[in-house]
């Protein structure tokens, strides 16, 4: 495990660190082939040489999508709930919330605004480029589908397992040595620092 050798007096790694926004190799703060500055705090990533996204910045980048969206996921919510009824209107709803993650990150840049707060990126696990929109799209489903289903199945024993899956998934970080979620796993993205 890697660490910022400001924070600890110790020497610079040994090995050339990749910057997160175009994968150059660079030795200092600052990228020279893109000249953005290159995280130097947290955990490097063994496979692709980026600096892994702590929990909390994770946190965060949620935290801060959520409220970003909380208005315009409830505007769609309203007009198809209207249109054709509650279940399409939240329907509706989760999937405004799809297209504002999977378009923003299959972008170059692989951020969210949420990301762009909390100083993160989504990036590819085995290359660390960018990631596809296919893969945005499948890393956005895995959430999608389960606040889709428990949307339309109702009961206790239903609201539970949705508990328990959004926990689970929202704690794996914190036991993953790539500081993975499961919707990260089953799309094959890291959490990189920006």
């Amino acid at each position: 495990m890697l660490v910022d050798s400001r924070a600890t007096g110790c020497r610079d790694q040994d090995g050339p660190m990749k910057c997160s926004g175009c994968g150059a190799y660079v030795s200092g703060d600052t990228c020279n082939s893109c000249n953005s500055a290159v995280a130097t705090l947290g955990v490097e990533d063994e496979a692709t040489g980026l600096r892994l996204g702590g929990w909390w910045r994770r946190v965060g980048a949620t935290f801060s999508d959520n409220v970003i969206m909380l208005l315009p996921s409830y505007a769609v919510f309203a007009l198809f709930a209207a249109l054709a009824g509650v279940v399409v209107g939240v329907l509706a709803g989760i999937a405004a919330q799809g297209v504002y993650q999977v378009r923003l990150l299959s972008m170059q840049r692989g951020q969210t605004i949420g990301n762009r707060i909390a100083l993160t990126r989504v990036r590819d696990e085995v290359t660390g480029g960018p990631i596809t929109r296919n893969t945005a799209l499948k890393r956005w489903a895995f959430v999608g589908v389960y606040q889709a289903v428990a949307t339309l199945l109702t009961g206790n024993f239903v609201l539970y397992v949705l508990i328990a899956v959004t926990l689970i998934d929202g704690l794996y970080p914190l036991v993953n040595p790539r500081k993975q979620s499961l919707h990260d796993r089953f799309a094959g993205t890291i959490v990189v620092m920006a």
